[in-house]
Parts: structure tokens; sequence; C-alpha cells
């Protein structure tokens, strides 16, 4: 039975991350991804199954969450408060100068 490629766009919306990771992931060597022709990366829907049940494997036992990935959450949910209070401390500042 031949097995089914999948282009990188395919392959990241079936595992529902963005394609920029999905090529970090392959040139990581996280995904296995094959060439054909050379030219076009393509990747195997069982190699895909098998990382999705690896990184559901990892996130279960805390592994999921890198230190850097909850910084930029933090910051990304939270810029507007972090940009309020700096701003008020600068309006404070200048008033009570």
């Amino acid at each position: 039975m031949m097995q089914k490629f999948l282009t990188s766009r395919e392959a990241a919306d079936y595992l529902g991350i963005p394609e920029s990771d999905l090529t970090a992931m392959s040139n990581a060597k996280n995904i296995p991804s094959y060439k054909i022709g050379g030219i076009y990366t393509r990747f195997k829907v069982d190699d895909l199954d098998v990382y999705r049940r690896r990184s559901r494997n990892n996130i279960s036992r805390g592994k999921g969450h890198l230190l850097s990935d909850r910084i930029k959450d933090f910051f990304y949910f939270n810029d507007f408060y972090i940009f309020s209070v700096a701003a008020i401390a600068v309006i404070l500042y200048f008033i009570f100068k």
C-alpha cells in the first residue's frame, strides 16, 4: 500500500501548528521529512501520527511548555496591562516630580 505524503501546509494543518514551526522541527530532525525530486519537502502521515503521540505524552508529563514559550505567552496576553502600568508610572513621576 502506498503511503500518503503531505505538503508542508497540509502537514502543519494536520498537526495544528504553524507552517514555520513545522519547518523548524523538520530542520532540527524532530519530524522526519522527505525531499521529492530534491526540491519539494513532504511528510508521511504515519510520521506525523508518531510525532503527535510523542508530543501528547510529553505534554501529559509536563514537558510540553518551555520557559521561553511561557514568557512569550505572558507578555502576549498581558501586554495591555504592562504598558498601562508603565504609562501610569511615567505620568505619576512627572506629576509628583
